[in-house]
């Protein structure tokens, strides 16, 4: 795969885009962090506060602690500690100090920053019936630090398009953080806009992001680069997004991330019956396992898709292991 980028579309790298991130935070726990993350900025993936416990980061998929003069070490007895006054501070920031205003942000369990950083919230649930009507008494906010690595879904393009202009039906297994929405972001990308040597034109792509991952809209606006011809809805539940995309948009390809819920193949069949091409995501670690999740399997029944990628993170995630035809089920690559 294709190295990261090391500016995002204000032209800013990843130690300017970090930087701005910690002005959310209050000077004491600012400083810290600046300390810990600005020299490796660029590989930084998460930053975990949690109430009356140590701060942490999170680098290659490991966790560190960061002590108070801004060591980052993997053990410690004198780690720094996170209170619970600066998480809500950081959270008001995060909300320009009207947490109203992000309400129904909240209550879905996050929040999307300028940038593309998402922001996990835990605390107490509060229910109206059996719907989440808020979280409160916050305790906990996981930052996410929004990357974009253009670039790797290019060695992928030609296993799922066709000529100039056709899109196969194509399904991207892979367990957690294997890289399957930053391959889908890129695919997006690519599709839009067509590659760079012409071998495929563009089409008019429209994206479902029901947790706000592939595109990162802040106030409607994609955060992260999706390509000049795609339309997208954010926040929407994929089952009834996918229908609004065919009937307002006329997307020629929809991607969305993470398919498997109730109601998700009644919806993939209906972009398929209006002659709509589907790229989508599901959590496994392989085609067989897939056979157990009942929206899945009827999918794979109704043999909707031209293409299986599984991926796995043997070398990092965004490692393709293998790719099938979703017709013969023959592996027609395999990775290393």
């Amino acid at each position: 795969m294709n190295t990261l980028q090391t500016k995002d579309k204000t032209g800013k790298n990843a130690k300017e885009r970090i930087t701005d991130l910690l002005n959310f935070f209050p000077d004491d726990l600012r400083n810290v962090l600046c300390r810990a993350v600005c020299s490796n900025a660029d590989k930084l993936e998460e930053i975990r506060l949690r109430a009356d416990r140590p701060l942490m980061l999170s680098y290659g998929m490991r966790d560190w602690y960061v002590e108070p003069d801004g060591c980052v070490v993997s053990k410690t007895d004198k780690p720094y500690l996170v209170n619970e006054e600066q998480i809500r501070r950081v959270l008001a920031q995060m909300c320009e100090n009207s947490i109203y205003a992000y309400q129904e942000e909240i209550r879905n369990g996050y929040i999307t920053l300028r940038g593309g950083h998402r922001v996990g919230i835990a605390g107490r649930v509060v229910f109206d019936g059996a719907s989440v009507k808020n979280i409160k008494d916050i305790s906990g906010l996981n930052i996410r630090i929004a990357r974009e690595i253009e670039g790797c879904a290019d060695k992928l393009l030609r296993f799922v398009t066709e000529g100039k202009n056709r899109v196969l039906n194509t399904l991207i297994v892979s367990p957690p953080q294997c890289g399957k929405t930053t391959i889908l972001r890129d695919l997006a990308r690519l599709l839009s806009n067509g590659d760079a040597g012409g071998t495929f034109g563009g089409v008019k792509v429209g994206i479902v992001d029901e947790r706000s991952e592939i595109a990162a809209c802040y106030r409607g606006s994609p955060q992260n680069n999706v390509g000049i011809r795609t339309d997208v809805l954010d926040g929407c539940p994929k089952a009834l997004g996918m229908p609004m995309l065919l009937r307002s948009m006329s997307p020629d390809v929809i991607i969305t991330d993470e398919i498997g819920n109730e109601g998700d193949c009644e919806a993939v069949l209906k972009v398929i019956n209006a002659g709509v091409k589907i790229i989508a995501s599901a959590h496994g670690y392989s085609i067989s396992e897939l056979k157990t999740r009942r929206e899945v399997l009827k999918m794979m029944e109704e043999a909707v898709f031209d293409r299986y990628i599984v991926l796995s993170n043997t070398r990092g995630p965004g490692t393709v292991r293998e790719i099938v035809d979703g017709r013969s089920m023959e592996v027609i690559f395999r990775g290393e």
